[in-house]
């Protein structure tokens, strides 16, 4: 994806996504571990907690490698200029 070519506006898409990523884990993880607590294991509230701290590994991960994709399409645009 490339950036848009105002930077304010490309800056908040950017800010945007980073923040939609790692909400959306945490709640994912969050949920399953809810899940597995109410109707696997009754375990509460260790299944959330688990859950919890997996979706924050991996929202982390995932904006991690979005500001990765990020900095490569910036310093691509930079190149062409």
């Amino acid at each position: 994806m490339a950036p848009s070519q105002d930077p304010l506006y490309a800056g908040l898409g950017q800010a945007v996504r980073i923040g939609t990523e790692l909400l959306a884990a945490l709640i994912v993880g969050g949920g399953l571990g809810w899940g597995i607590d109410a109707y696997l294991l009754e375990s509460a509230p260790w299944g959330l907690v688990v859950g919890l701290v997996f979706g924050l590994a991996a929202g982390i991960r995932s904006v991690y490698r979005s500001v990765q994709r990020w900095q490569v399409a910036v310093d691509n645009s930079n190149n062409r200029e």
